[in-house]
């Protein structure tokens, strides 16, 4: 199976960036680009929905949180609506210097290397959204 690990640096407090991916309203205004007008679903509990959608792209993502450690990482069940083939992302928060955070996502399960690759670019421009929300600086995508 094929998987990727992308990371970036948030200049930003653990506790905002994890309130960035836990807090519907927070997550929709920066996952996709603002044309999506992106809706979100967040339910942190185990076996609870985080979903994402946009009405004008077509697209959504279907997850289920398998499990979660408060303000440090949180691990879902992604599947595009509409597909049966789920993968498994995990988002990891770390401390950095400079009360910034580092934003570790892995995903694994791919069928295929182009799967795989086309979801390397997506997380890639993802997390080049959150590191421009918050001022760019440290704004280091690794």
């Amino acid at each position: 199976m094929h998987e990727l690990t992308e990371e970036a640096l948030v200049a930003a407090s653990v506790d905002v960036v994890w309130r960035e991916f836990t807090v519907a309203g927070l997550l929709a205004e920066w996952f996709w680009p603002p044309r999506f007008e992106t809706t979100a679903v967040v339910e942190v509990r185990e076996l609870g929905r985080w979903e994402v959608r946009s009405a004008p792209a077509g697209i959504g993502v279907e997850a289920t949180v398998l499990t979660f450690e408060a303000r440090r990482a949180l691990r879902l069940a992604w599947r595009w609506a509409g597909e049966e083939h789920a993968t498994d992302v995990e988002v990891v928060l770390e401390p950095a210097a400079d009360a910034a955070t580092r934003v570790i996502v892995r995903q694994s399960g791919f069928a295929s290397g182009e799967e795989r690759d086309q979801h390397i670019d997506g997380w890639s421009s993802c997390l080049q959204r959150l590191v421009d929300r918050h001022g760019g600086p440290p704004g280091e995508h690794l």
